[in-house]
C-alpha cells in the first residue's frame, strides 16, 4: 500500500487508491502505473520500465 501519490506525491486520502498509490487527480494513469509494476517484475531498469510505460520521455536528441 502507498501513502503518497506516485505522480505528485500527495499523501492519499480516504478515497485515494492506495493499492495503486494514485490520488483522485492522477487516477487516469492507473493503466500505465500497472505496466510500469509489470515492467520493474520483469526485470527492467526504472526508467527503462517508465519509457516503455509511457511515464517519462526519451531523452531530447538535440539537447547536448
Amino acid at each position: 500500500m502507498y501513502r503518497y501519490c506516485r505522480e505528485c506525491r500527495a499523501e492519499l486520502g480516504e478515497f485515494d487508491h492506495k493499492e495503486i498509490g494514485l490520488c483522485q487527480e492522477h487516477i487516469q494513469l492507473c493503466e500505465e502505473w500497472k505496466r510500469f509494476d509489470d515492467l520493474r517484475e520483469e526485470g527492467h531498469s526504472t526508467y527503462a520500465a517508465k519509457l516503455m510505460a509511457g511515464l517519462a520521455d526519451p531523452p531530447d536528441p538535440d539537447a547536448y
